[in-house]
């Protein structure tokens, strides 16, 4: 079972439509939310449970999201195969996704969309984050004990439950707070989790995809169209694209609903 923790705080109606189509793709997980903003009333009325250690984040450091999740699903004993975090820009375009989650990650622990491992300042000098964290790596290094940082694109990180339980024990909570509190480095929760779970003896994996071909369904910045998503949704191992922005989610969300009964009915 794959438990979705989403990260969210600013638009209602959107977050009522990304549940909606977490549903309707996926009716057998479980949802939680993370509130990140200051409406501590953001997200009471879904129905969903809420993590009682949300907190409002900043853009570029959401690096402790995750880790309030984890630590809470811990304490709270629930039951779950695999933990997905989702930005409130993720749409499912098809069902499968639990699937491919059971197949891809048979052997490994974690997985990750646009996958790096650096071991110096020169692997990826133009990955701005991976940029900062070597600025403070005499600061992360002690914490980590590695010689290395292992990199996912945030959105739909996937970590089994077994995975999760060693990065809450064995993480050192008041160490990483602290770190958390003064650290510079931009999007750390592109390389905090990913890191910890290799370092705790996980097997990390990419996505089922190509690299240069995945930036057409799952990219930073500029919105996904509705051509883009009628095209992933032809494509083996593509069950979500990112980003879908504000109200656009409802519409894309309903113009796939609509693909899908055309595929069904032949047209």
């Amino acid at each position: 079972m794959i438990c979705f923790t989403i990260l969210a705080h600013e638009n209602e109606r959107v977050l009522t439509e990304q549940i909606k189509n977490i549903r309707h793709y996926l009716p057998n997980a479980k949802i939680v939310l993370y509130n990140g903003g200051t409406n501590r009333d953001f997200g009471s009325c879904q129905g969903i449970p809420i993590c009682p250690y949300s907190r409002p984040l900043q853009y570029g450091k959401l690096g402790r999201f995750l880790y309030d999740v984890m630590y809470w699903l811990e304490e709270t004993n629930m039951e779950y195969d695999y933990l997905v975090n989702l930005d409130s820009d993720v749409l499912f375009i098809k069902h499968g996704f639990e699937s491919l989650i059971e197949e891809v990650m048979e052997g490994y622990d974690c997985m990750g969309a646009h996958m790096q491992i650096q071991r110096s300042a020169h692997d990826n000098p133009h990955f701005y984050p991976g940029v900062t964290l070597w600025n403070e790596w005499h600061l992360w290094q002690p914490f980590f004990q590695t010689n290395y940082f292992v990199r996912y694109f945030n959105p739909s990180q996937v970590y089994r439950r077994s995975i999760v339980r060693k990065i809450v024990d064995e993480t050192d909570f008041n160490q990483l707070e602290q770190l958390l509190a003064a650290t510079n480095t931009f999007a750390m929760e592109e390389m905090l989790y990913a890191t910890l779970a290799m370092k705790y003896g996980g097997k990390c994996r990419e996505y089922p995809w190509d690299y240069e071909e995945s930036l057409q369904y799952v990219r930073t910045v500029k919105p996904i169209s509705y051509d883009e998503m009628k095209a992933a949704k032809l494509e083996s191992h593509y069950y979500w694209v990112h980003p879908v922005k504000g109200e656009t989610f409802t519409f894309m969300s309903m113009l796939s609903k609509q693909l899908d009964h055309k595929q069904k009915s032949g047209q």
